[in-house]
């Protein structure tokens, strides 16, 4: 399971419930568990007001987040071309067998 973790560990260290810190951000509590699991990218505003929050930099959650949706870019691509590769390599290895029979 994929999540932010800087989102995770501040709000359980300040014993906040995602209502509390969705409420104190100005959004629905379904939208800040998709950000704390990396499905929804959180946005700068969203970052500052976390910050203020958490009396801290904005930076830190801004780019904990862009990190975070990066990562998870990167597997799929990853992913993507992986599948690609294997249907490319099957299709060559029939083109190969076709050839050796004629």
């Amino acid at each position: 399971m994929t999540q932010n973790i800087l989102l995770v560990y501040c709000r359980r260290t300040m014993h906040y419930s995602p209502k509390k810190v969705a409420a104190t951000i100005g959004i629905p509590v379904s939208v800040y568990r998709e950000i704390e699991s990396g499905e929804v990218l959180l946005t700068y505003e969203q970052a500052r007001k976390m910050a203020v929050l958490y009396k801290t930099e904005t930076h830190y959650f801004f780019e904990s987040a862009q990190q975070l949706d990066l990562l998870l870019s990167s597997r799929i691509i990853i992913q993507t071309l992986k599948a690609d590769n294997d249907r490319l390599q099957a299709e060559l290895h029939k083109m190969n067998e076709r050839s050796d029979i004629h």
